[in-house]
């Protein structure tokens, strides 16, 4: 097993917080921010409709008035979008405008965005300059940091990806305003998921504060916190090979669930939380953590709103789904379990007949 030390509070300057601005209000400066970048005229701002529909115009202020001229593109909302299909079409849409390698790339939005757009600026001439401004709880704290860019195949999420960190990213927790409520419940799942694994005072935070979720100086204290947690496990596995795994907590049922009930029929953080449940489950029957911790876990996502079962969808198809899992090695599931709350432990191989039946209890079919 390996493990990450809980502390109280998240370390201060970790170095994957370089290029990365954190502010509220911090829209306002897009302009100025991707002008650190390199000299340039042209950036290629992209987004779902949605997005660009509810930010492109401040966005697209925020950068002529430093000069730049904008080229838009849009894309459909979703995880569909997520493919190699759009990606392609990202391909034609910059050749056509001639893009160069010196001119940015802007991902504007959510998790889908941000994989997606940087995935193409990972690869197109070999790889440009990319900036990362996201827009949802989930891509704030965790897919805007950390570099891993991707798109989906039919047989998994994420299957097709690079190491790509973002040249900028910029994070302005009152975008968060625009987010419709169920997306910013299901976000908060990985919130909950930072605080369980490294966390314990977050989870106290969290805990108290269940009333005002929409509240925006408690979302730019939650946004600070994880980002800095998710930063310092960057730092000590940038590559993804060993410590990093411990930020899959809940994500090896989650992402099985996304595969197998077609993409877009649960959100993302609607799995994970569901993910987190049984995870959780399979902690406390294996003694890693108590049942109350794993109750009072389990409590938190169900007085937030989110789902702790799946409906619709065949246990054996997600078990199946599951030993498709990158985390799988030779045929074998690591998983990543709680010992307590704020502290986790990763590379847990478990008995395949316990892991069937926890994913059987998930069920409310």
């Amino acid at each position: 097993m390996g493990e990450v030390s809980p502390g109280a509070s998240p370390p201060a300057t970790p170095k994957s917080l370089k290029g990365v601005t954190i502010a509220r209000g911090a829209l306002a400066q897009a302009g100025q921010i991707v002008n650190e970048i390199a000299p340039t005229n042209r950036v290629f701002l992209c987004a779902d409709t949605v997005v660009m529909d509810l930010l492109g115009d401040r966005v697209t202020h925020a950068l002529t008035a430093s000069g730049l001229q904008v080229r838009p593109h849009t894309f459909e909302p979703g995880e569909e979008s997520k493919s190699l299909r759009v990606a392609a079409d990202l391909y034609d849409w910059l050749a056509a405008e001639r893009a160069e390698r010196r001119e940015p790339l802007i991902a504007l939005g959510g998790g889908v965005a941000g994989d997606l757009v940087g995935f193409v600026a990972a690869t197109y001439a070999r790889g440009i300059p990319l900036v990362q401004i996201p827009t949802t709880l989930l891509a704030q704290i965790d897919s805007s940091i950390g570099g891993k860019v991707a798109v989906d195949l039919p047989a998994g999420k994420n299957l097709v990806g690079a190491f790509y960190p973002a040249h900028r990213v910029i994070i302005d927790p009152d975008a968060l305003a625009t987010l419709p409520r169920p997306q910013l419940i299901a976000d908060y799942a990985e919130v909950i998921k930072t605080a369980v694994i490294f966390d314990s005072d977050l989870f106290d935070l969290i805990e108290a504060s269940t009333h005002k979720l929409h509240d925006p100086e408690l979302l730019a204290q939650l946004v600070e916190r994880c980002v800095r947690w998710k930063a310092k496990v960057v730092d000590e596995d940038p590559e993804d090979r060993g410590i990093r795994a411990i930020l899959n907590y809940g994500h090896t049922i989650a992402h099985a669930i996304e595969t197998v009930a077609g993409y877009g029929a649960y959100r993302h953080g609607e799995a994970v939380a569901i993910g987190m449940v049984g995870a959780g489950r399979l902690a406390a029957q294996t003694g890693h953590w108590t049942e109350a911790e794993a109750t009072r876990q389990n409590t938190l996502l169900a007085a937030i709103g989110l789902p702790t079962t799946f409906t619709g969808i065949q246990p054996a198809h997600v078990l199946d789904a599951m030993l498709r899992d990158k985390k799988v090695q030779n045929g074998v599931i690591r998983w990543v379990l709680p010992t307590t709350l704020g502290h986790a432990t990763v590379n847990n191989q478990l008995d395949p007949t316990l892991v069937t039946n926890v994913v059987h209890t998930l069920t409310s079919s």
